[in-house]
């Protein structure tokens, strides 16, 4: 929809409200997607302040507080407004798809890369949360890894890389986030990702190693 004006945006929020009222299916997501890049994170604030105060349905802080849709909505944000492109929202839904706990990703990932002492397994694995969390940059992460990423998730290197280089354009990931997270496999909900809360920082560069070098280095 191009040059969505703010009447539109208005539209597109009772028709929303309309539907979530009603008990259908109201995905944001769809709604996003109706609009041009550059109006969603408006739309998406408009949409998060609606349900914050929706009439018909009880709006409860503490049951929301960490909660899937939260996380859903954390992804899309992430996306929009960190540097890794649309990875926050792609990733988790592949790796739903796959059913692979994040901790399997790593340990696979890293068996892919050439590594298996622990310490080398738990320092990918904070690379990756950064992935998922929008806080590492896409340039800097080598081709190897995204090639022995894709291989773990069972996808194409070529749509990862993609996502990596979208900014503020929620795709198929941010449908899946607000469609899906409400009831995923359980088994795949595994304690990390309940826990998840920030992505660790970076290492230092003065122990700057091959691992830093493939997640960093580009």
């Amino acid at each position: 929809m191009k040059g969505t004006p703010m009447a539109e945006i208005e539209r597109l929020i009772d028709e929303f409200a309309a539907d979530y009222e009603a008990g259908r299916d109201a995905d944001p997501a769809k709604f996003l997607d109706r609009v041009e890049p550059g109006r969603r994170q408006e739309l998406a604030e408009r949409i998060d302040k609606y349900l914050m105060t929706a009439p018909t349905r009880r709006w409860d802080p503490e049951a929301f507080e960490g909660s899937l849709a939260q996380r859903a909505s954390d992804r899309v944000y992430e996306s929009l407004e960190g540097v890794s492109g649309t990875w926050p929202e792609l990733l988790p839904h592949l790796r739903n798809q796959a059913r692979i706990k994040r901790r399997e990703l790593v340990e696979r990932l890293a068996g892919a890369l050439g590594f298996d002492a622990e310490p080398q397994i738990e320092k990918i694995g904070d690379y990756y949360n950064r992935m998922e969390h929008g806080r590492l940059p896409a340039t800097g992460v080598s081709g190897r890894v995204i090639d022995a990423l894709a291989t773990v998730l069972g996808t194409d290197a070529e749509r990862i890389r993609a996502a990596g280089s979208r900014i503020g354009e929620p795709g198929e990931g941010a449908q899946t986030a607000f469609a899906r997270t409400a009831s995923p496999d359980a088994e795949l909900v595994d304690a990390d990702a309940l826990a998840e809360t920030a992505p660790p920082q970076p290492p230092g560069r003065a122990t700057h190693d091959e691992i830093d070098a493939l997640f960093l280095d580009g």
